[in-house]
């Protein structure tokens, strides 16, 4: 049979199972199993030596003692070193915060991070445990678990905000039952009468409660997950800015790559000023993802302002430093064209970057994000990034920020790629060499720069492009060299963007629509992200120094002039665009949250607070409604009525004083005025009567039935003169909260 201190016990045990549900986040270690197992062996020692009646500070002592021991063997499960045992746990412990302060989430799988969480849960249930049974603190339950929704909820934008915080809510909510069952059953009946409860009805009245707070919850964040199934909130933000009213849907750059390349005009779409030789590629997007429907846009964690963070992979100091002023004509993008790598921009608007790609986007919530940036100037400080043919050479693959989307090779890629890709590469030694190697095979006589191809980077398109026809333009070279660059172990990603364009004069360059373009980047380390040009010269003009071998590397001042003009023959070709571009592979689904989702969002929360917020006061007015329904015997009845004055005096901040019936109605009588002060006298006469006498007379049978009126009129009496001390009183009833 389960007994009072089992619930609260069980009631935490079940709120950190759920808390822990929202890290999952943050890591792809299956971490749950562990942590489970260990609360549950918690949970049930701490069941048993609850019902021994062992002293609070040996239960907490002996949760620690069997938390330790269990942490050593599940750290004993993970390979050993050759270490002690005894040290092995720490050495996960150091391996897995190196981990974390290495990664981004959501983390690879690591036993040290898993070592961490498992630890981190376990610490959850012995808090508590602590706070709800040692300290009688039920009311106080709520903050061991907030301590650890508070991580994801304010640390990482993910899909899950809302799932984690009914997580939280729930988890609360039946700790706050599990009390209220405890005082409204019968489960203290070894005390004195006035100790105990006795309220009646206990399950049904409980129950009620339940459904009166939990029901609307529930059924709001139903609605919630059904109108936005994805919320993105990176720390509290609920308004403007990343994250503040849903995700962004951002366009397929690739889209406007196609669309823009085959327009019959080729108009002048931007000026910008540098004083670097050849000019700048102007970067507006970044395609990191790679399956069977092409390279795509993932969900992107944006900080918001102007100054950006550190380039990613890029030890010790970055490039040169560049200042270069853009002007925009009439062309609309939510994409901010910025030669990379950028550090500062000073542009107007709402802005803000990704911190993996250093792409910048437009995060305005009025207005058509999409012409962000048309008709507007800005100024850009970045710093270049150009590794020498002879420092690339020496370099090798490394590991980015976003490894786990920018490394993976598809399983389902078509092995007539990946054969490819090797012979290809079979004669290269260095991942340099393998990457030049890829850049020199796209760029050879095999291929033509033609629009005439179907448009896509699917496989279907790659292996038209690479085995069969061998014609494409910046899209399939840059999206082919991109996947063969995986293949051989180089995170890659497609960028699209502008070519340098031409210069007209002094420093001040002029880049027209049809020099849009798409290139590979390839992650090395130390170096970060490397462009690459594999689309053929007639468009791009000689490729980057640093991706040629040393002996075939052109001088510095040749490296990134391009034509004066981009291909007419390639870029002025008409080519009917396809029916099927707003069905692409491609398009990125991160749809902004409308105002009417927004608002929804809002109210599903504020309910959510509402409902834990009025706990307490329901609790407490359905334990009176029980109390004084009149269903109990006499006797019983009397006792609910002494129970409810009791807990109104130490709702309204008074004490219940000691000793006899008839001594507590004389003290608190002498608090109220008549007829009040009488009243409270009569009751106290009945409680008395009731414990000591063999059984109720007559007489007191009809002030028995009395009662109900008989005790509200003293609830009134004592109820304090100030509105806000009642309300006070009402919301956060002291009663709800006190030792028993």
């Amino acid at each position: 049979m389960i007994r009072a201190s089992d619930r609260l016990v069980i009631a935490s045990a079940v709120a950190v199972l759920l808390i822990s549900l929202t890290a999952q986040p943050l890591t792809q270690d299956t971490y749950l199993g562990q942590s489970w197992l260990l609360v549950l062996v918690l949970a049930g020692a701490t069941v048993g030596m609850r019902r021994a009646r062992l002293t609070p500070g040996f239960v907490v002592g002996a949760q620690v003692v069997l938390l330790v021991v269990m942490l050593f063997v599940l750290s004993s499960l993970t390979p050993n070193r050759g270490v002690p045992w005894y040290a092995h746990y720490a050495e996960l412990w150091a391996q897995g915060v190196e981990h974390m302060q290495t990664s981004v989430a959501p983390m690879d799988a690591d036993p040290g991070v898993k070592i961490i969480f498992v630890s981190v849960i376990g610490v959850l249930f012995v808090l508590t445990d602590l706070v709800v049974s040692g300290l009688d603190r039920p009311a106080w339950g709520i903050m061991p678990p907030a301590a650890a929704f508070a991580v994801p909820a304010l640390g990482l934008p993910t899909d899950t905000w809302i799932s984690a915080f009914l997580c939280l809510a729930l988890g609360y909510l039946g700790i706050l039952i599990a009390d209220g069952l405890n005082r409204t059953g019968r489960w203290t009946r070894g005390l004195s009468r006035d100790s105990a409860e006795g309220y009646g009805s206990a399950t049904a009245v409980v129950w009620r409660a339940a459904a009166l707070i939990g029901v609307p919850a529930l059924i709001a964040t139903a609605v919630l997950g059904m109108a936005l199934p994805t919320l993105t909130v990176p720390g509290l933000s609920l308004g403007n800015g990343p994250g503040g009213g849903g995700p962004l849907q951002l366009t397929d750059p690739t889209l406007d790559l196609r669309r823009n390349l085959k327009q019959g005009e080729n108009s002048v779409v931007l000026h910008y000023t540098s004083d670097r030789p050849g000019g700048l590629y102007l970067r507006m997007a970044s395609l990191p993802s790679f399956d069977a429907g092409g390279w795509s846009n993932v969900q992107m964690r944006l900080e918001s302002g102007t100054r950006l963070s550190v380039i990613p992979g890029v030890s010790g100091e970055p490039g040169e430093p560049r200042t270069t002023e853009v002007s925009i004509l009439d062309f609309g993008s939510e994409y901010l064209p910025l030669p990379y790598a950028p550090r500062t921009v000073r542009v107007s608007g709402d802005w803000a970057y990704d911190p993996n790609s250093l792409v910048m986007l437009s995060v305005a919530r009025t207005g058509n994000r999409t012409d962000a940036i048309r008709n507007l100037t800005y100024t850009v400080e970045s710093r270049d990034l150009e590794p020498s043919a002879a420092t690339l050479a020496r370099a090798v693959a490394g590991t980015p920020p976003d490894e786990n989307t920018t490394s993976e090779v598809p399983p389902d890629l078509p092995e007539d790629l990946i054969d490819l890709t090797r012979e290809v590469t079979e004669d290269a030694d260095t991942d340099a060499e393998k990457a030049w190697a890829i850049q020199e095979f796209l760029r050879s006589s095999e291929f033509t720069y033609s629009t005439d191809p179907q448009p896509g980077s699917g496989y279907r398109a790659l292996q038209n492009f690479l085995l069969r026809d061998r014609e494409g333009y910046c899209e399939q070279f840059a999206t082919s060299m991109a996947m063969m660059a995986r293949i051989v172990g180089i995170p890659s990603r497609v960028a699209v963007g502008f070519l340098p364009g031409k210069r007209t004069e002094g420093d001040t360059w002029e880049v027209s629509i049809h020099d849009m373009h798409a290139w590979p980047e390839l992650f090395f380390a130390g170096q970060g992200w490397v462009r690459f040009e594999p689309t053929p010269s007639t468009v791009t003009g000689a490729p980057p120094s640093w991706t040629l071998p040393q002996s075939d590397s052109p001088d510095d001042s040749e490296t990134l002039t391009p034509t004066d003009e981009p291909s007419s023959d390639a870029s002025d070709e008409s080519v009917a665009p396809s029916a099927e571009a707003s069905d692409d592979p491609l398009a990125v689904d991160t749809e902004t949250g409308s105002s009417w989702g927004r608002n929804l969002l809002v109210a599903g929360i504020t309910l959510l607070v509402l409902a834990i917020l009025a706990t307490p006061a329901t609790l407490r007015v359905r334990r009176r409604a029980a109390r004084l329904s009149g269903d109990q015997a006499p006797e019983e009845q009397v006792e609910d009525a002494w129970a409810e004055l009791r807990d109104t005096v130490i709702d309204y901040g008074g004490t219940w004083p000691p000793g006899s019936p008839r001594t507590i109605g004389a003290v608190v009588g002498g608090r109220l005025e008549p007829p009040e002060s009488e009243a409270i006298g009569r009751v106290a006469v009945l409680v008395e009567r009731g414990r000591y006498a063999r059984t109720l007379e007559a007489d007191d049978l009809d002030d028995v039935g009395e009662l109900p009126v008989v005790t509200h009129q003293i609830r009134r009496g004592l109820a304090p003169e100030s509105r806000w001390r009642r309300l006070l009183a009402n919301l956060a009833p002291k009663s709800l909260f006190r030792r028993r």
